[in-house]
């Protein structure tokens, strides 16, 4: 049984300063914890209540799973899991890496990863004001799919630069989709659905694409985006 001390501290990791002064971050649910040992990855804790029993848990009480877990309606199996490092920003030598521009909503955040690993987007490049990955909505979200990935969070400015790769950005005023060719290895950019991609980060834009719009709706969801641009690129460009 965890002690109270216990329970506080990894209570705590609902919170990102916490997240980031442990460098730990939890991961909720059978299937997500599943999807975190067949990947490889080795906890450092796993908490289950009586009536959800999960393999070389730590038993503890409804109540004290409330407390640990960042949800209004705790699944009943969590493991606490080290930050991964993956070290600097490094350019592709093949294939499109996905960069991400201010998306700051964690679920979005969360269902653009889920999305990206199903069009073999395995890498993606954030700006440092994005959501983190390892927020608790953000990680749910992503329906185990960020166990399978690499994430790197930046200045993407600079990192864009010193890669000199082709970079396609997602913009409102641009060649339809459709009509671009698609070079390889490159990154695709994609904004936040409020303010799109940032204005020093324009002039990295080699190509500028759109989505056409066919109906009368002003805008996009960003994760809506970002599938759209994906399977596109995933379908013509690798």
């Amino acid at each position: 049984m965890p002690s109270r001390a216990e329970i506080k501290y990894y209570s705590s990791l609902k919170l990102k300063k916490f997240r980031q002064k442990y460098g730990l971050f939890t991961v909720e649910g059978e299937k997500s914890v599943r999807e975190l040992l067949e990947a490889g990855i080795e906890p450092e804790i796993v908490f289950s209540t009586a009536e959800h029993t999960f393999p070389g848990s730590a038993i503890v009480s409804e109540s004290e799973m409330r407390q640990l877990s960042s949800l209004d309606n705790p699944p009943g199996i969590m493991a606490v899991v080290q930050m991964p490092d993956y070290g600097p920003f490094n350019p592709p030598s093949s294939g499109i890496v996905l960069v991400l521009d201010g998306i700051r909503d964690p679920g979005n955040l969360g269902t653009i990863l889920r999305s990206a690993l199903w069009f073999g987007f395995e890498t993606v490049w954030l700006s440092s004001d994005c959501a983190e990955v390892t927020n608790p909505k953000c990680i749910q979200a992503t329906m185990g799919a960020f166990t399978r990935m690499r994430w790197h969070s930046g200045e993407l400015e600079p990192a864009l630069r010193a890669a000199a790769l082709p970079v396609y950005g997602c913009l409102l005023e641009g060649q339809p989709l459709g009509a671009t060719r698609i070079q390889n290895p490159a990154f695709l950019m994609v904004g936040s659905e409020s303010h799109g991609i940032r204005e020093n980060l324009i002039p990295l834009v080699t190509h500028s694409v759109t989505i056409p719009r066919f109906g009368a709706g002003e805008s996009l969801n960003a994760s809506v985006a970002a599938a759209i641009a994906m399977y596109h690129f995933a379908s013509v460009g690798n």
